[in-house]
This record gives C-alpha cells, structure tokens and sequence, in this order.
C-alpha cells in the first residue's frame, strides 16, 4: 500500500490518488502511518516522510469530511507515536523532527472538535507523567495557538485547565514553559501558569533550573514580571535541602541578560528588594541586585540604595542600642547580619563562581568607604588632624562601622580575585595622591593586606612603590598611615627597604617641616622593625650581621636630626627613648647617641650655677636676632632617663658602663646646681622682661618653658635613683618649689600682644608614668606603705600644689604612654591605671569636707581642689581605659570593687558597676553631710557614676534590678536633699532621667514634673500669696528657685528625645506590622508603644499645665510641635490598619486631647495676655539708654514666637485632619476626645512689626529724647500675635 501511494503520490493529477486512498479503511491507514513511523531506515525505499506527505496531499479539504478525516488520523497517528521517547533508537528524535514540521502547517486545516480532541489527547499524555518527544510540544503550540485565533475560548479553557491539572514529569517541565512562552495566553492565563510553574521549580532536577528560569524570564516579558521574580527568589531563598550554589551564577547570568533586554524587568527587580523592609536582605536578592548594577541605567540608583540602606541600618541599630532597646524584643535589628550578606557575597564570588558580581562589590566598598569619609562637612579634610590612640582609634560610630564594611569587602576581593588587585591598589594611589579623605581608610587597607597576604601584596610592589615617591609631600597624618602600613614589607624585601631609605634620605633635608618629620618616623620605623628582627634571630650568622649593620647606618641617619630644628630634635629624642625602653638590646647605643647630644647643652664648669648652656638651646640669644628654641633639653634628659632605665636590664659593654657612670656624675652636678639656682641666676626673675611682643622677652619665655619640664625630668631622676627617703623627697619637693616659682612669675609677668597677660601657662609633660605611678601611691597611700615612708613623703602630701602637679601629670603621663607608637607595654599602662585609681578611690573614701584637701585651694586660683582633681582623673582614666582597652574594662572595674578578688570574682559586668556605684554613693553622702558640703567635689564625683552607669549593659537580664539601685538611691537624694548647686543638681538629673527611660519606668520623672507644676503655679487658679501658703508642700526638695531653670531644660531635653525615638519606633512599627500582617506580635509592639507614649504625655501634661515663661514656654511649643507630629505619625500608621483599633490607642487620643490639647490653647492665651502686659510694663519704664537693648531683645523673641507658634498649629492641625479621616474609616468618633479652639484663628504680622521697629528708629533720629506717652505704648503693644 505504500508503495502504490507513493507511486500516485508523483503523478500531477492527484485525484487517482484520492479515489485510492478513498478507497481504504480508516483502520487500514492508521496500520500504516504507525506501521512506516517506527520504521527508521525507510524499508521497501518509501520514506516515512515522503509516505505521511502523500497522503496529506491525497486528503484536500475541499474533498470533504473524509478527507478531513483522513488527515486527523495521521495527526493522532503522529501524536500517539510521539507520546513515547525511544533513548535506544536515536533515529527516532531525528524523524520526529522532519514529521512535525511536516503536520504543522496542516493543522491549521482541521476543524475545532478535531482541534479540541487533538489537543486532548497531548494533555492526556502529558497526565500519564512519562518522557515523550519534546516536539510534541510544538504541536500542542500550533493547535493552541489556532484555536486562540478562531475565538474558541471555551475549547481553550479545556485544554489550559487539563494541562495544568496534569502531574509533569521532571523532564518535560522546562519544555513545557518553553511552549508556553510561544502559546497566546490571556492575562489571567499567564498569572495562573507563572504561579503553577514558579512551584514547579523544586520538582526539577538541579542541572535543569537555569534553563527554566529561562524561559521563565522570557514569559515574563507578557507581564507579571514581579511574580517571576518572587518565585525565583523565594526558590534560591528557602532551598535549604540541596546544594543550588552550582547552577546560581548560571541563573544571574541569565537575569543579566534578560535585564539588558527588558527595561522594565530590571525595575521591578529593584522595587522587589527595595521594598523588602526586613532587617537583612536574603543573599540571593543581593546578588542578583549587585548583577543588575553592571547594567548602565540600573548603576546609580542601585547603589544609592545600597548606600543609603547600609548607613540607614548602622544609624537605626545605635540608636536601638542606646535609646530604644525596649523594641528589640518586636523587632530585632542586627546590622551585623546586613553587613555579613555582602561579605557572604564576597566569599561565594570565589567558591560559587559567581564572577559576575565582582566588579560591582568593589565599587559598592569603595562608594561606603567615600561616604563614610566625607559625612559631615564635606569640606574639612580629615588628612589633617592625627587620631591618637589614648582617643580611641576604632570609634563604634555608624559611619565607622560603614567605612570598615567597604574596607572588610575589599580586603576579601583582594584575596580571592586577582582581577581587581590592580584596581584596588590603583583606585587608593589616586585618594592618596588626590588627598581625599578617605585616603586614611584606604591605607588602613593596605595595612591589612600587607599583614594578612603577604605573598600576594609582594606581587604588586611596583603599584606600593609609586606611592613612595609622593611620600615627603603627602599630609603629615596620612604619610605616618603609609609608613605603619608598609612596615612588614621592610623586613622581608631589601630592594623595597633600600628604596625607602633613599626617600627618607631626601625628606630629612626637605624644605617642607612636614616632610623632615615624616622622614625621623619612618626611619624610626624601619630601626623598629630591624630591632625586632634581631631579637627574635638568636644565632649569629650573615643575616643578623646585615640586619644589625642596617640598624646602626638608621642610627647614624637619625644622628643628623640631633642638628636640626627643635621639633624634629623632640621627635627624634622621644622616638630613640621609646625604643630603648622597648628593645633593651639596643639601649646602650640609643644612650651613648643621646649623651653625646646632651654633653652639648650641659655645662661641665661647675662654678657657674646654671648647668645649661642656654645659647645652645636658644639661637641668637645674645646678639638680639630672633629668637629660636633649638634644643629641646628636657626632652633629651627625659629619654636618657628612659634609656638609662632600659640598660639596666640588659648586658652593656664597658665603654657603656663607663658613659652611664659620668651621666650619673654629671646629673648628680646637674640636679645639685639646680636645686641652689635662684630665677636669678637664670635672669627669670620678676625683673625680666616677658613680653611676647620683643625679642628678649620671647626669649626669656622660651627659656622659661624647657627649663619647667628640665625641674620635672630632675624630680624623676631625684626619685629614681633614691627612691623614697627623706633626703629624696625633700630635693623632689625643693625643685618642684623652685618650679612653682617659675609659673608664678610667668603668670604675672608673661604678656602676649597688645600687653594682655597670658593666663595659660602650660607645659609639655616629660615625666613618666612609671615614676608618676610609683610617687603617686607613695604620697597618698596609706594603706600599704610603711611609717616610714608616711614619714618622709608628709610634706609632698601637705603641699597642696605639688597634689594637684602629681594628680594632673597621672592622666597626661598615661596619655602619652598609650600614644607613644613604639613602646606598646599595655599591661603595664594598665596595670598603673588600676594602681592610680585605687589609690585616688582610697582618697576619696578617706577625706571629707573638713579635709585640707577639700577646703585649700592651690596657688592657681582658678583651679579645682584637690579632691575635686582626683574624681577628675579617676573619670579621665576610666575613659580611657574603656576606649583604648575596651575588653578590659570588666577587669579594670573589679580591681576598683573594695574587698574584692577580681581573679575570682565571677560577678556580671553590671555587678561590678552597680558596687562600684554604691561605694561612691557613700562618699557623695559624706560630702553633703559635712559641716560644709562641698559641692564641687560632688559634682565630678557624679560624672563618674554617670560615666559607669553609661557602661551599663542594658541587654542583660540584671539590667533592670541593678539599675534600680541607683535609681532609688537618685530619687531619695533629690527628695532630701535642698541642693542648689546648678551643676551638681544638673548632673543628677540627668543621671536619674536617663536610667528611668532605659528601665522604662517614668513615674519618677512625672512626679518631679508634678513638682514643677506646683512650684510654678496653675493655669487654672490665679494664685495669690495666700493660695501659695495653701498649696501642698514639695516633694523634691531639689527643686528650688535656683535650680528650677536647669531641671526644667533636661526635662524638655527628655521629651525632645522621647518624641523623636516614638516617632523612629512608629515607623520600625509599621513595617513590623506590614510584614507580620498586623499579627499578635505587632498588636503587643503597638500596645507596648501607646504605653510608652501615653507615659511621655502624661509627663508633658504637667508642663503644659504649668505657668512657664521665657525660655521654658518656648522650649514647650517646640516640645507639644514634635509631640503632635508623634501623634500624626502614629495615625497615619493606623489609617492602614483601621479595623483593628485597640484600647490602648484609644488611650493614647484620649490623653491627648483632655490632657494635652485643651491644656495647651489655654496656655496660648495665657501666655499671650502675660506677654501683652509685659510689653506694656517695659514701654511705661524703660529709659532712653536701654530703649534700643530692649527692642532687639523684643524683635528676637517676636521673631521666634512668629515660627514657633505657627508651626505648633499646623502640627495640631495636621494631626486632627488625619483623625477625623481615622474616625471615618474606623468607626470610632476620635473627635469626641478632642476640643477644638477657637483662638486658634490668629496671624502674627511679621511685616507690620517690622514697620514699627523702623518708625521707632527714624523718631530716635529726630528726636534726642523720647516721649513714653500712652500712644507709643499702644504702638509697642500691637507687636505681640492676638491670641485670643
């Protein structure tokens, strides 16, 4: 048969070929379409092609139904045989394809039931959940696509439900989106099938989720791009059960792609992520958002947004930790896992192959570094100043969190890509050339690359190199910055050491200062690090020669800086002794250098008193030139001292023990002549001339200042080679006596330009900390010191003076010690830390009021008592403890606890602190219970305690139990105790708010708020002196004339703060609330937050109710502005949420308009009918010399109250008009708790006040004398707003 049609199927009249097939059974052609289809290799040489196209042409429709028929039957034939995939038979896919392409144009020909049935039964096979021939498929197009230009949607909707109803196999999936995507869908279509294929994405193997996702992109060009996207996401997001890192960089490359083709896809991924308002975004999204950003019009707003979320995020996370902590527990905000999914990024571009993202990651780091550089003002170069450590040179600040997220980012990509090394290294050459601000950050950068990847950085020398030649021209700060971040690259390359060397060479004798400075530390540096080499080489080979003979030609440079200016001499002397100390192999030869230079200042002819060569120190003493410092003699001394110390522990040569053995001699001559030397004898006394303004007097102050610091360094000479005696203390005290007549005499004679007395004498501290610690504990401890010694240092602790020397020179002698950068002997600072501070503690538990160290002041009169000094020092240290060595803090504070083990002690942080408290406690009672209380005292006393109450670690669960301690202890003094002293009621205040809003708890602070209502008076009752003899007494006897100004200001500070974090806490409430839709835990957070609220307005209340004026009325209209502008926030929140209105909202209105709102308009009118009369008090009786004085005054305040007040109304206005909208669409009348005024219908005339004010000055022309008639005073008074 098939040869016969064949045969008929060539001649040109095709009707014999009709009438043939005519002639045969349905059943017959069906055996034979299915027969010749499994054939493959064309049996009997008909063609299995040829033979289907045969009886397509012997089927024409216009034959009618049977022909019709006919063509069905090879269509279902085709269908059926596709139904079935054939791996052994590759023959099969091959005629599969020339069959479909063969039947597809004719199935445009068949009829819809035909349509309708064939389409059937492909969805049918593709229910029976099997492999088939995916160009089965392709059919399925046509007949839909046929049917959908026909109009037959209710057939389409038969075979669109049985498709999706079906159970695809795996395989067939992503064939079958391909088809969809060729399919013309309606939109409901689409939505549907993008909803059923986004679930089938977990049902497919992990090879095919590329390809689908394909074509998910490219349907999604038809609309509903959002939902492809979300799908996509919310796979990669929540697959937790296989590993998809393999196939996610495909999948971005993909939407890459799909993104350059479609503009609006690329908007809707970023509204997707941007409006995904959790705390941290999910790793995928980010990556596919940082993919998206390599796409030109996509860059900007992309990081922008990253820019602005990241800074956003560190900002909120401090303020939850200080201020709102309480919302933690509702809405946890962990910037620390924001940040850890950009570095998570960084590690997978590595292990993921996600190479895509590279690129832009080392933008965004660069972008965050730039920011955080230049927030603030944008024109102060930060290059400029020099961050000490004793600072704090890691700041916990968002901007720094976010310099150091861009600079962890890019030290990664450093690591893992050496495709953007180049870029790196190029991109912090040009901030440093450029002097950009965040050229500090980038070479902090560099730091940590040369650090932690050496290998690498050694790659990439020639790119460090170039920015050496720039070295002697860079700022100062950021030079020092280059030179500590290249210090590891000195020992290990020569050829970099060697070129480092000869641009030092260079600046030492540059013109620019900065440069000749930058040159002494960066050869200190590199003797820094060849002294470490030494002592860690233990054998005596080629290499330790080479590297000891590069330590001595460093000596030899630094040799040369001894001729050159003052400051370069300083920084040489205090580098060369830091040394020693710390590298005490060396300290011999650092010694014999120094001597050498101090021999040339020492006078050696012991008959002349002075024994200092004051024309080596100064240039042109003598020949009246001007006058230059050269040599920093007390500087030189001070190290030798400190070299000294160092070789006497460590072996020395003979030639050295015979140079120590004459300093010694030469310093005992030294000490001996300068305690006998009058000022006389060095033409100082009350008699020269200190005149700043001439050239001796300039003199004479210079020599002056080093010879203060040359009687300091020989007090610690004195002490450190006698130590403690009676002989020793009385030279220590004869010195500082003769040091104290220096100051004196500067003090009163010592005058800048134009004759005015310079008042700040002070003087660079040489000592050591060290020495100040040992003397320290020496002269005021009396607990572990022998009678003895109690003995010999009784009078150095009588001299109040020398007290108040050695307590100030303990802090500046710590700071120093933590600045010094090449002596970092940190236990050591520590541990003299702990020694001082108990010590000044012991003090302060010791003395009282009637205590020389209370009641004598020192010769400065201006200074603080001694006490007062100490609590001063024990706060400075405490800080600086805890910025420098924060993870020490604990173990500092347990030191400080009385009768207490701290190795032992297992106590909590806030343990600690809270005894610490109670011990200070005790001594501030003592010191208000004295026959005279000294305030002062107390006062800084009170910082300390605000200070540790700071450190208090509010997430722990005793945060609250130890902070009642305090709190009660605050509320009892306040309640007793008739202070009037402003700063200390100030301190405890702001001490007792501060701790009541961490805990939560503000009845406290309400009832002082009731006090100030009752000692200011009513609104209500105008009070006569009679009535004020009735009212009931106060409870806070802290609250007094004198102190009422200050505690009403912090207590307007607190509201201020209280509103703005409610305001802050409404919005994190509203995306708690959109996210959890309004579920029990955004109910509690709203409930927690109205409590909060209605607790804050409650304190407010008893402010507006009260009679303020001046100031206090002012800061109020700002506070009852920024309450309402809460309040309108908090509505416009709950318009989203209007069905669900909980009693604790309803509270907060309520409060509001019976407590708050009616309060407030009575206060405008009262305030405005006590203004009015006070304007006409001060027109009746102010005089012709205070006229102009008193306008301004009244113009100013006119011109505050003018914005103010307006601003308020509109605020209150705001808030009602979005009530009334809450009312409607809740149900619930708000407004029955709300009065609303009439008097707020006002306009203060800005312009015609300022006509009168004109008027008034052109009448002062004309007229020499004023006329205060009845009319200038109605004049005058229609300045003032009507407010009622």
């Amino acid at each position: 048969m098939d040869k016969e049609i064949f045969k008929l199927s060539k001649q040109a009249n095709k009707r014999r070929l009709v009438e043939y097939l005519n002639e045969q059974t349905e059943d017959e052609i069906n055996h034979l379409v299915r027969y010749k289809l499994d054939d493959y290799h064309a049996a009997n040489d008909v063609d299995t092609t040829l033979l289907l196209r045969a009886i397509m042409l012997g089927s024409p429709v216009e034959y009618g139904q049977q022909c019709l028929q006919r063509r069905f039957t090879v269509i279902a034939c085709v269908i059926q045989w596709l139904s079935t995939e054939d791996k052994e038979k590759p023959e099969k896919t091959k005629q599969a394809s020339a069959i479909v392409n063969l039947i597809l144009p004719e199935i445009e020909l068949l009829s819809t039931p035909m349509l309708q049935t064939a389409g059937k039964m492909i969805t049918d096979i593709i229910h029976e959940c099997s492999t088939i021939q995916l160009r089965l498929l392709d059919i399925l197009i046509k007949i839909w696509n046929v049917l959908v230009a026909a109009g037959e949607y209710n057939e389409l909707s038969d075979i669109f439900d049985s498709l999706f109803e079906a159970k695809w196999h795996p395989q067939l999936i992503v064939g079958i989106a391909s088809a969809l995507n060729d399919m013309e869908l309606s939109n409901s279509q689409l939505e549907t099938a993008l909803k059923h294929m986004t679930k089938k994405i977990s049902n497919i193997e992990i090879e095919e989720v590329p390809p689908f996702i394909w074509q998910l992109l490219l349907i999604s060009r038809k609309g509903h791009k959002r939902l492809v996207l979300e799908g996509i996401f919310n796979y990669f997001n929540h697959c937790s059960e296989i590993d998809t890192s393999r196939v996610e960089g495909t999948v971005m490359l993909h939407l890459s792609f799909a993104l350059k083709q479609d503009q609006d896809l690329g908007n809707e991924l970023f509204k997707l992520v941007k409006n995904k308002k959790s705390g941290s975004l999910e790793l995928f999204d980010v990556a596919c958002l940082l993919t998206a950003a390599r796409i030109h019009r996509l860059q900007d707003i992309i990081f922008d947004f990253f820019k602005v979320s990241i800074i956003t995020i560190y900002k909120d996370n401090e303020k939850l930790q200080k201020r709102c902590s309480w919302i933690s527990e509702y809405f946890p905000l962990e910037a620390n896992k924001y940040s850890q999914v950009l570095l998570d990024i960084t590690d997978k571009s590595a292990t993921a192959g996600w190479d895509q993202v590279i690129q832009t990651l080392c933008q965004l780091a660069m972008i965050l570094i730039d920011t955080a550089a230049n927030a603030g003002n944008p024109f102060i170069n930060n290059q400029n100043t020099i961050k000490l450590r004793s600072n704090g040179l890691e700041e916990d600040s968002p901007m720094e969190k976010v310099a150091q997220l861009g600079i962890n980012i890019l030290l990664r990509l450093f690591k893992y890509h050496d495709v953007v090394r180049s870029e790196i290294l190029e991109q912090m050459t040009s901030r440093i050339v450029s002097r950009a601000n965040s050229a500090i950050d980038f070479l902090k950068l560099l730091a940590r690359i040369i650090q932690g990847y050496p290998d690498i950085a050694e790659k990439y020398l020639n790119n460090i190199k170039d920015t050496l030649d720039i070295l002697s021209f860079l700022p100062l700060p950021t030079a020092e910055h280059l030179l500590k971040a290249i210090r590891p690259l000195l020992t290990t390359n020569e050829q970099f050491q060697d070129g480092l060397i000869l641009v030092l060479r260079k600046s030492l004798f540059a013109k620019d200062f900065d440069g000749r400075e930058m040159a002494v530390k960066g050869f200190l540096n590199l003797l820094h690090e060849q002294l470490i080499e030494i002592g860690q080489d233990k054998d005596i080979g080629q290499q330790f020669l080479a590297v000891q003979g590069v330590a001595y030609e460093i000596l030899g440079l630094l040799r040369r800086c001894f001729s050159q200016q003052y400051e370069i001499r300083a920084c040489t002397y205090k580098g060369l002794g830091s040394l020693s100390l710390e590298h005490t192999n060396f300290a011999g030869d650092i010694f014999e250098s120094l001597y050498t230079q101090f021999m040339k200042s020492y006078e050696k002819d012991e008959n002349i008193i002075n024994p200092i060569r004051v024309e080596n120190c100064i240039e042109n003493a003598n020949n009246g030139g001007y006058p230059t410092l050269l040599e920093p003699v007390h500087i030189l001394i001070a190290n030798l001292v400190k070299a000294l110390e160092a070789t006497s522990t460590a072996s020395i040569s003979s030639f050295t023990a015979d140079t120590i053995a004459q300093f010694k001699n030469n310093m005992q001559s030294f000490i001996d002549r300068l305690s006998k030397a009058n000022l006389e004898d060095f033409e100082l006394d009350k008699s020269a001339n200190f005149d700043m303004a001439t050239h001796i007097g300039l003199r004479n102050n210079q020599h002056a200042n080093f010879l203060l610091g040359v009687y300091e360094i020989a007090m610690e000479y004195v002490f450190s080679i006698n130590g403690i005696t009676r002989e020793s203390c009385e030279n220590i005290l004869n010195l500082f006596k003769k040091r104290k007549v220096l100051i004196g005499v500067l003090k009163d004679a010592s005058t800048k330009e134009k004759s005015r007395k310079n008042a700040s004498i002070t003087s660079q501290p040489c000592i050591s900390l060290r020495f100040v610690s040992k003397i320290f504990q020496a002269v005021f401890s009396l607990d572990s010191t022998s009678e003895g010694m109690i003995e010999s240092t009784r009078d150095l602790r009588s001299d109040i003076d020398f007290a108040h020397f050695i307590i100030t020179r303990a802090c500046d002698s710590l700071r120093s010690a933590i600045d010094d950068p090449y002596c970092q002997q940190d236990d050591e600072h520590v541990t003299s830390s702990i020694e001082i501070c108990k010590t000044c503690m012991s003090i302060l538990a010791r003395e009282d009021s009637d205590s020389i160290f209370a009641n004598q002041q020192s010769s400065a009169k201006k200074t603080q008592s001694v006490l007062g000094s100490i609590a001063t020092s024990i706060l400075t240290i405490m800080e600086m403890v805890s910025r420098v060595w924060p993870e020490k803090l604990l173990e500092f504070l347990k030191y400080l606890v009385a009768n207490s083990a701290p190795e032992n002690s297992t106590k909590s942080k806030n343990r600690v602190i809270i005894e610490i408290v109670m011990q200070l406690k005790e001594v501030i009672l003592k010191y208000l219970s004295g026959r005279t209380p000294i305030y002062k005292e107390t006062s800084n006393v009170m910082r300390i305690i605000t200070f540790l109450c700071d450190n208090l670690e509010k997430n722990d669960d005793d945060f609250i139990v130890q902070s009642r301690f305090v709190v009660s202890w605050l509320n009892s003094l306040a309640q007793e105790r008739p202070i009037e002293e402003v700063s200390l009621v100030k301190d405890v205040i702001t001490l007792l708010i501060q701790l009541c809003a961490m805990m939560g708890e503000f009845d406290t602070i309400q009832n002082i708020c009731e006090d100030i209502h009752q000692f200011t008076g009513d609104l209500d009752i105008l009070q006569e002196e009679s009535q004020r003899e009735q009212q009931q007494p106060i409870k806070y006897r802290i609250v007094n004339y004198k102190t009422f100004a200050v505690i009403t200001s912090k207590i307007f500070e607190f509201l201020d703060t209280s509103f703005d974090d409610l305001t802050w806490c409404i919005g994190r409430l509203k995306i708690c609330a959109s996210l959890r839709s309004f579920d029990n835990v955004a109910k509690e957070f709203e409930s927690t937050l109205c409590q909060r609220l209605i607790s804050v307005m409650s304190i407010l209340s008893e402010l507006v109710k009260s009679v303020l004026t001046d100031v206090h009325a002012e800061s109020l209209f700002k506070t009852l502005a920024k309450a309402y502008k809460t309040l309108h926030t908090l509505v416009k929140y709950k318009l989203n949420f209007a069905q669900d209105v909980s009693p604790c909202f309803v509270n907060v209105i309520s409060k509001c308009g019976s407590e708050i709102t009616e309060k407030m308009y009575k206060f405008l009118t009262v305030y405005g009918q006590s203004q009015s009369q006070d304007s006409s008090a001060i027109d009746r009786s102010k005089k012709k010399s205070r006229k102009k004085e008193v306008d301004v005054k009244r113009k100013a305040k006119i011109q505050r109250e003018s914005k103010m007040i307006p601003n308020l109304i509109f605020a209150v206005e705001q808030f009602e008009r979005h009530l009334i909208q809450l009312s409607r669409k809740s149900r619930v009348d708000f407004m029955q708790y709300m009065k609303r005024s009439t008097s707020r219908d006002f306009k203060i005339q800005l312009d015609r006040v300022m006509q009168q004010e004109s008027s008034d000055e052109e009448e002062d022309i004309k007229n020499k004398r004023p006329n205060f008639d009845d009319d200038n005073s109605t004049g005058e008074s229609s300045k003032r707003a009507r407010l009622a």
